[in-house]
């Protein structure tokens, strides 16, 4: 992926909002130097560190990704997808890849597939978010965790999880594991 424009969408916004690097760098807890390799693409946030960006400045994640001069069907070529991977966790157990399967931020609906290495957690926390989503266990097995318990799918099985519903995913196996999920309206 070409993450100049996702810098460039960063940058234009910090400007818009009057901040500088340096202001905006210290709010998301980062430094300078990476703020601008972002901002030039030269480096690719984890997304926490996007999460805080867009929260510092007052806007949605998706907005990040926006691509105002396209507007028709895109195809999502495997290597030219979104990865959204974690990094800021000091937890051994959490390994977060996230690829985007939509095409662009602009749906109501937003598409990803997760994959998690054996017996690891999609996050520290239980995570909230304000859409609907809906998954389907693509190989191995997984766990979803939500309301205390653990909820077991096995390859081809799949789950609703309403809005607003603390949860996060474990891989329970020896093995790797994968879900595709539906996220609607868009969360990232």
């Amino acid at each position: 992926m070409d993450f100049s424009k996702l810098g460039s969408t960063i940058k234009e916004i910090r400007i818009d909002k009057g901040m500088s690097i340096k202001d905006l760098a210290e709010q998301v807890g980062v430094s300078s130097s990476l703020l601008s390799q972002i901002e030039r693409g030269l480096a690719n946030p984890s997304l926490n560190t996007l999460r805080s960006i867009a929260q510092n400045l007052d806007v949605p994640i998706f907005s990040l990704f926006l691509d105002e001069e396209n507007n028709h069907p895109m195809v999502v070529r495997k290597t030219d997808r979104i990865r959204i991977t974690s990094g800021e966790s000091n937890n051994r157990d959490v390994e977060l890849n996230y690829d985007l399967l939509s095409p662009d931020m602009k749906g109501a609906i937003q598409l990803c597939e997760m994959d998690l290495g054996p017996h690891k957690y999609s996050s520290d926390k239980l995570n909230i978010h304000d859409g609907e989503e809906v998954a389907v266990c693509t190989e191995g097995s997984i766990e979803l965790h939500l309301d205390g318990q653990a909820i077991r799918l096995d390859k081809g099985d799949s789950i609703r999880i309403e809005k607003n519903t603390p949860h996060r995913w474990k891989n329970p196996s020896d093995g790797k594991s994968a879900i595709i999920f539906a996220i609607s309206p868009p969360a990232f």
